[in-house]
C-alpha cells in the first residue's frame, strides 16, 4: 500500500512539530542570565549638612549620590549581571555641622561587594564619619549580602 501525498505531508509535519517541541523543551525560556534590579538610597543625617558620593559599580560609574538640607533623599537605580558579587566603590565627600557650630568635612573613599541584591533597597551608611558602605535596608525580608572591602582609589574632591 502506497502512502498517499496527504499522508506524507501529515507525518512530515508531525515529526516537525515533534522536533520543534523537543528543541524547545530542551532551551528553556529565559535560560540567559537575568539581570539583578536594585535601588541605592542615601539620606541626610541629623548632624550633616551635605553628601556628594560618587558610585561606581563593577569599574564604571553608574551615578551621583547628592543630599543637602533642602534635598535630604537621594536614589539610583542599579542594573548589574545576576550571578555573581559585584564590587562597588563610594567616592565623594560628607560635611557635618559640629556641636560648636563648625563645618567638617570627611572624604568618602571605601569599596566593598554586592551579593543577592535582586529587588532589595541598599542604603549608604557611614561609621563615625570614617567609614563608608552600602548595606541592605529592605525590612521584613532576608537581606542581601554587602561586604566592607576597604579604602578606594578615589581622588579627594573638594567641596
Amino acid at each position: 500500500m502506497q502512502p498517499t501525498t496527504r499522508s506524507l505531508r501529515f507525518w512530515c509535519a508531525a515529526v516537525l512539530a515533534l522536533t520543534f517541541g523537543i528543541v524547545a523543551a530542551a532551551v528553556p525560556a529565559g535560560a540567559a542570565p537575568k539581570d539583578s534590579r536594585f535601588r541605592i538610597v542615601d539620606e541626610l543625617g541629623p548632624d550633616q549638612v551635605e553628601e556628594l558620593i560618587t558610585v561606581a559599580i563593577d569599574g564604571r560609574t553608574i551615578g551621583i549620590l547628592h543630599i543637602t538640607k533642602d534635598d535630604p533623599v537621594a536614589e539610583l537605580q542599579v542594573k548589574v549581571p545576576a550571578g555573581r558579587p559585584a564590587r562597588y566603590e563610594l567616592c565623594g565627600f560628607l560635611i557635618v555641622q559640629t556641636p560648636e557650630g563648625t563645618r567638617r568635612q570627611h572624604p568618602i573613599n571605601h569599596t566593598g561587594t554586592i551579593e543577592n541584591a535582586d529587588g532589595r533597597v541598599l542604603k549608604a551608611f557611614n561609621q563615625n564619619n570614617e567609614i563608608f558602605y552600602l548595606q541592605d535596608g529592605t525590612p521584613g525580608e532576608a537581606a542581601a549580602t554587602t561586604t566592607i572591602v576597604g579604602a578606594g582609589q578615589c581622588a579627594q574632591p573638594v567641596a
